[in-house]
Order: C-alpha cells, then sequence, then structure tokens
C-alpha cells in the first residue's frame, strides 16, 4: 500500500527574491509517513513539514513539480534533464522513465516554461533548487508550526480518530557533571586508557597563525596554561609525564596539486618507538576555486582525504584544524586600545579540534564513570553498519554494495586507579584492538565488506561476521549492546517493529546461564521518531512559545504494554538565532526582520530507545544508561545523537577516505590501467 503522501502549498510561498544569487522563496509541504512504532498494534500517522525552496531559473535544477491538469489537486514529481539547444543555451527536459509518464498524461512540453515564468510562479512548473545552493531563506520551518500544525491536527481529524503520541516524563535526571577538556591533572590517567607509555602528538601547519592557534591549545596541558606552548620545530616537547608534542613545518597543504605525499611524510616513518601517535593538521576548508581558476578550469586539490589515507598506512590517526585568516593589524591595535582589560575570547575550534584528536587517541577521563553505575563491569559495545554504493562505470553510478561495519567496545570498571579503555575490532587480524591502531587499520583498507549487505543473502553474511567478532571479546564479562534501529533491523529481524524482541538479535549465540547480553537499540531516523512539539510539564514563559523539553528521559507505554523511552533536546542553535522559530512562522516574521529568514530554524528532536532483550536488567536503567552515555559526550559539551561507544563507532566510519567517496579497490584499479596505458 502508499505509505507516503504530500500536500502542497502550490501558491502560498514564502517569497524573498535577491539578485546576487537570484533565488526566491520556498514553499510549504507536508510529508504523510504512515510507519509503526515498536510495540504499538496501530499504525503511525507521522507528518514532517519540511519547506522546500524554489528555483528561479533552470540551471542545474533535477526536479520539478507538475501541476498536470488531470485528477484534481494531484501533482507529478519529476526529474528532469539538461541539454543545450541551437543556441547554446541549456534547457531542460524530461527523460527516462518521466517522459513516459508525461507521454501518458497527454502533456507536451515542447515549450518549458522561462526562467522568468520560474521566478514569478506562473504556469504548471515549480522547480527546486539543488542542493547544497546559497540561498536567501535557511532550512527548517521552526517550533512554533509544528504546534499550530499539531493543534490543526487535533481540531480537524475526526474520522479516523487520531491519537497524538505523548512523551511523560520520568523521574530521571540528565547530568553532565564534567564540562569542557579533559583536565591537565587527569590527562595521564586518561591517556592511560590508551594502553601506551606515550603519546605523540605531530603537529603539521604551514602558517604562522595556525602553529600559534595549536600553542594556545596545547598550553591548557602545562604549568603556564595563560602562556602559549614555547617550543621549536622536529623535536618532542614533553607536556606530562605521557603526552608529547612535536611540530613540523609542511609546506605541500598549501601546494594547489597533489604532491609526492611519502616523500613529503618519510620524517613520520624515523620515529621508531613504542609511543601513539596522532596528527594535527592545519587544512584550507573546502577550498573554493577563484573566479580566475574557474575560467582556467583549474581547481585546487583538497589534500584531506590524500593525507589522512596516507597517515593511516603508517598507523596514525588524525584531525585536521581549518586555517583562519590572519587579524588586521590595524583592527588588532584598535580592539586592543578600546578594551586592554577584556579577557581574549577562547579559540573553540581549535580547542574541540584537540579534544577530539585526543578522543581517536583512545584517551578516556572518569566522566563516563561519574553518571555511570555499572556493578557488573558490562564491557559495551557498539555495531556501526552503513551500506555505500560503488560503481566500477561512472562517478555517480551504482553497480554494487558495500557494508560499512564498525565494532567498539567501552571496557568499564570499578577500580578508579583503571580508567575505562576503548577497542575496536580489526577484521583483517580478526582481533580487538586499542582505539588509534584499530582506527588506523580500519582507515588503510577498503571501507566495507563486498557481499554484506542489509537484505537478501548479504544480511546473514553480516550477521554471521559480527557474531564471530563478539566472541572474540573476553567471556567472563557481561556485554550490553547498542545498536541502530534504522540500520541494523532488515539484519536482525527481532529488532523490527512487528516482532520486536522476537527475532534474532546480535549476541544471540553468546547468552549462557552465566553470562548475560543485552541488547538496546537507538532509532534517530527523523523519518520514524515522533518530533516532539511542546513541553507540556512546564509552564509557558512565552504565550506563544513552545517551552523547551527537560534534561530528563521521558518514555511512552503502548496499550500493550510495552515501553520506548526518548530524550528530547533543542540544538544549540536553538538556543541563539534558531529560537525565533518557537515565537514566529515564516509567514508571521514581521518584515522589519528579513535577514531572520536566511537562518535555518530549527525544532526539537528526539532519540527513541528500545530494548529488545533485557537480559534480566531492569530496560529502564538500559534505556537511562543510553541517555546518560548520549548526555554526557567524551569529545564535546553538548549532547550526541548516540551513545559513546556507537558514536565512537560512526565517527570512525566518517573520518575514512572513502566515506562517501571513491574506493581504494577502484583508485588502484584506475592507477594500474594508467600505467599499462603508459606502457
Amino acid at each position: 500500500m502508499d505509505t507516503q503522501g504530500s500536500l502542497i502549498s502550490w501558491d502560498n510561498v514564502t517569497q524573498r527574491t535577491t539578485q546576487k544569487p537570484k533565488r526566491t522563496g520556498a514553499r510549504h509541504k507536508l510529508d504523510f509517513r504512515v510507519v509503526t512504532q515498536p510495540g504499538e498494534p496501530l499504525f503511525a500517522l507521522h507528518v514532517l513539514p519540511p519547506n522546500s525552496r524554489l528555483a528561479t531559473h533552470w540551471a542545474s535544477t533535477r526536479t520539478v513539480f507538475i501541476e498536470h491538469g488531470g485528477r484534481k489537486n494531484t501533482l507529478l514529481r519529476m526529474p528532469i534533464g539538461h541539454t543545450k539547444n541551437s543556441d547554446g543555451q541549456w534547457m531542460p527536459y524530461a527523460h527516462n522513465y518521466a517522459a513516459e509518464v508525461l507521454e501518458a498524461c497527454g502533456m507536451d512540453f515542447t515549450a518549458w516554461p522561462t526562467n522568468d515564468d520560474l521566478a514569478a510562479l506562473r504556469g504548471q512548473m515549480r522547480a527546486l533548487v539543488p542542493a547544497p545552493v546559497p540561498h536567501v531563506l535557511g532550512k527548517g520551518v521552526g517550533t512554533r508550526f509544528n504546534k499550530i500544525l499539531a493543534d490543526h491536527i487535533n481540531g480537524t481529524f475526526k474520522r479516523p480518530k487520531i491519537i497524538q503520541v505523548r512523551f511523560e516524563p520520568t523521574d530521571v535526571e540528565l547530568t553532565r557533571p564534567t564540562k569542557g577538556a579533559v583536565a591537565r591533572a587527569d590527562l595521564d590517567h586518561a591517556l592511560a586508557a590508551t594502553g601506551s607509555d606515550t603519546v605523540r602528538i605531530i603537529a603539521l601547519y604551514n602558517d604562522g597563525t595556525t602553529r600559534k592557534r595549536m600553542t594556545e591549545a596545547l598550553a591548557a596541558y602545562t604549568s603556564t596554561p595563560e602562556r602559549p606552548l614555547d617550543c621549536g620545530d622536529q623535536q618532542d616537547h614533553r607536556l606530562s609525564q605521557r603526552l608529547v608534542v612535536r611540530f613540523h613545518r609542511l609546506r605541500a597543504l598549501d601546494h594547489a596539486k597533489q604532491v609526492d605525499r611519502d616523500g613529503e611524510l618519510d620524517f613520520l616513518d624515523q620515529l621508531q618507538d613504542d609511543a601513539v601517535n596522532g596528527t594535527w593538521v592545519e587544512t584550507i576548508w573546502n577550498p573554493k576555486p577563484t573566479k580566475r581558476e574557474r575560467e582556467a578550469g583549474q581547481q585546487r586539490h583538497d589534500h584531506k582525504r590524500d593525507l589522512r589515507r596516507a597517515l593511516y598506512e603508517r598507523g596514525i590517526v588524525s584531525q585536521f584544524l581549518a586555517r583562519q585568516s590572519q587579524p588586521d593589524p590595524d583592527d588588532a591595535a584598535d580592539e586592543a586600545d578600546t578594551d586592554a582589560e577584556a579577557e581574549a575570547p577562547k579559540d573553540y575550534k581549535a580547542i574541540n579540534a584537540l579534544r577530539d584528536l585526543l578522543f581517536r587517541l583512545g584517551c578516556v577521563d572518569d566522566r563516563l564513570r561519574h553518571v555511570t553505575d555499572l556493578a557488573d563491569e558490562p564491557i559495551l559495545v557498539g555495531i556501526h553498519l552503513r551500506q555505500q554504493r560503488v560503481s566500477n562505470r561512472r562517478p555517480g553510478a551504482a553497480d554494487r554494495t558495500q557494508m560499512a561495519e564498525v565494532l567498539t567496545a567501552l571496557h568499564t570498571s570499578n577500580d578508579p586507579e583503571r580508567p575505562w579503555r576503548l577497542d575496536s575490532y580489526d577484521h583483517h587480524a580478526h582481533d580487538w584492538r586499542p582505539q588509534a591502531a584499530a582506527e588506523a587499520a580500519f582507515g588503510r583498507r577498503a571501507i566495507g565488506r563486498e557481499g554484506h549487505a542489509r537484505h537478501e543473502e548479504g544480511a546473514p553474511l553480516a550477521r554471521q561476521h559480527i557474531e564471530s567478532a563478539l566472541k572474540v571479546l573476553p567471556s567472563d564479562r557481561p556485554l550490553i549492546i547498542f545498536l541502530d534501529t534504522e540500520a541494523c533491523r532488515t539484519i536482525w529481524p527481532g529488532l523490527q517493529n512487528v516482532r520486536f524482541g522476537k527475532g534474532p538479535l546480535p549476541g544471540d549465540d553468546l547468552r549462557t546461564e552465566t553470562r548475560s547480553v543485552a541488547v538496546v537499540a537507538i532509532n534517530t531516523s527523523y523519518g520514524e521518531v515522533p518530533t516532539p512539539v511542546e513541553n507540556t510539564a512546564s509552564p509557558r514563559k512565552n504565550p506563544k512559545r513552545p517551552p523547551k523539553p527537560q534534561k530528563r528521559l521521558y518514555r511512552r507505554t503502548t496499550a500493550t504494554g510495552h515501553t520506548s523511552w526518548y530524550i528530547a533536546q533543542a540544538s544549540r542553535t536553538y538556543d541563539g538565532i534558531g529560537s525565533i522559530g518557537g515565537v514566529h512562522t515564516r509567514f508571521t516574521l514581521p518584515k522589519d526582520d528579513w535577514a531572520l529568514q536566511r537562518k535555518d530554524w530549527h525544532s526539537f528532536t528526539a532519540t527513541q530507545i528500545t530494548v529488545p532483550h533485557s537480559a534480566e536488567r531492569d530496560p529502564q536503567q538500559l534505556a537511562t544508561l543510553v541517555a546518560q552515555l548520549c548526555h554526557q559526550s567524551l569529545a564535546w559539551d553538548a549532547r550526541t545523537r548516540h551513545p559513546v561507544p556507537l558514536h565512537v563507532a560512526g565517527a570512525m566510519d566518517r573520518a575514512h577516505p572513502e566515506y562517501r567517496g571513491p574506493s581504494i579497490e577502484l583508485a588502484q584499479t584506475h592507477e594500474a590501467n594508467q600505467t599499462q596505458e603508459g606502457e
């Protein structure tokens, strides 16, 4: 049956037109999706209210809505192509099945609407802008729109009867006792989790301003944190008993074309010791060609992917820091004169990049121990799966898939002298290794496993492989397995809503009378998890603005007695400019505040937690564990979408040089073909 449909505001459009770039407004759309919920006997109607931004010209557009004049109030959503006419101008056309559909509807678009027609919203077509492009309207509709929509649905639907999904607050309050970076006093204890006596940070830079930013961030781990680190290049400088740093100027970072990476990084091969190494690399973030470069067909080469792969081949993890332009001397002098006593603003980008690098090296302080109560010292396992398409034919095509599989294990401990430690599974060695070594082993090989997939014969292969990896973990420790519902439910049917907890689950072969293996599923899908509209448990300070969710665990119990838990939140942006969407909609925003239309308007989001197998643990305690491991992050001070082990696994996948890009296998084949052609 059809489980999706949309209502579209065809003429009632949020409009604002500019010339550079020439863009108009956006139309609202209500997407209706029929979904199921865990343990829920009724269907759920999930209403999503995105806004689709409209194009004022045909250039680069790929999708068009057509009012075809057939059945009343129905639209065609069609893909379009582009071709040059006799005058050398790009013109749209219907291709593939779209041409057949138009022919079946008796429509002949030999004369397509002009760019002026699109800009004036005339005619039978509305073209959508290709993403991502600059636009005068930001994304999102805001929480106020969501609240009005929910009230309208409740007041309008009579048959069938609509029951709005509601979350009930529990007495579990989420806390974050530890904030900020790892404290200097705790650094060596946290670095002991890496399993090495020495951890080396290799800072690669070319711009002097970047080097200064790095020294200022590293100063927090010296005895004089108020002064930048004072050290030379190409030599180890000890910051603590376990941490050393080495600076190295790498001029190739600014080269516009590819370079000999092995020749540039050969100095790393001379570091013959037992230290765990991580590189902190300066980068020009998303380098864009200048007008002259575009006209000449030149494009600056982005070194991040190549550098990350070359470092992984040497067993080294990496984190990049985007370069900032050097402040103008006159502006800096004026600012110093006007506010000499003011404290210099913190460079949060550099601080957070350093925190992320330490986290990739396996640095774990006691902040997670402080928010959990795990008396039996379980191993917390994260299973991250993602199916990636690859092609041997051409970019953008896909003739086969491969499954990216990342498994992490967080070993807990009740001994204050032993830090918690992170391991990840090395598929090649068939063993669990310390975090940094496992990430490097994962990153230097092809990202996916051939033949593994979410469906058909590929699903059992993935299931068997992961089960064999879990068997390598110590057998005398209980397990708590975290996984993503949407990514894993076709591999383990016990995660599916219609048979929740009654089918195969990860760890089935490991459960014994003396060993418990619990499974917790986390769903963050925008299209499936109910969107929080308003916190009715808190009184409104502003009569128009929906109150934000509280920092606590929520739950919902179905008529069949099945309970799901939720953590809901407003984004960090919502507390800034994003909160305007809690007071206004894009239709009611005062004309004097048009600049706010360019911002992204955020709404509340939720994470759904379900327990298909509790292993005789209290399910709410497992849900609380997930919520606290999301709320108390290792690498930053805001909540993460997934608990720490699953978050770490996803970060490893995203750092792989092939993530949503070309594969090593295909690149090697291409290089071999070029070599043969040259010979």
